[in-house]
């Protein structure tokens, strides 16, 4: 299940202005939510998309929304991801990613981080994962 908990809009830093190619300043929709399996906390994202491109993205329509993050961005926004990169590695839990995958601070965790292309290689979503492997393993096919 898809537990969507926060989405606003922030300011592209200096690290969403390198990876999406925004201007520093621009506005950026942020999100986060948490995946369950079995009715466990299973992975916490992040997401950044560009506020121009998302605008009217919030808390509710994420909530309302019961397909995949993909599908409302085709179906409401007009935005296809053909390509995605991704780059995995083995990080420490902080107190923040703990308590919100109900474990111990300083678990091994994956994180995964995606950049994902719409048509002309244009970047319009950056995502970084952690995910709590206790129980499961990270699997992904990117089509």
């Amino acid at each position: 299940s898809r537990e969507p908990l926060e989405c606003g809009l922030v300011k592209a830093g200096e690290a969403l202005v390198s990876v999406l190619g925004l201007e520093t300043g621009d506005p950026v929709v942020s999100l986060r939510r948490r995946l369950r399996f079995d009715d466990k906390p299973v992975v916490v994202e992040d997401v950044y998309l560009p506020g121009d491109i998302f605008s009217g993205l919030d808390l509710e329509m994420l909530k309302a929304w019961e397909g995949s993050l993909y599908g409302l961005f085709e179906t409401r926004f007009g935005v296809r991801m053909i390509r995605a990169e991704e780059k995995i590695r083995a990080v420490a839990a902080d107190e923040t990613a703990a308590g919100l995958l109900e474990v111990a601070e300083g678990t091994p965790l994956l994180l995964v981080e995606r950049v994902a292309f719409s048509y002309g290689g244009k970047p319009v979503e950056w995502r970084r994962g952690l995910y709590s492997t206790a129980e499961y393993y990270y699997a992904n096919e990117l089509n």
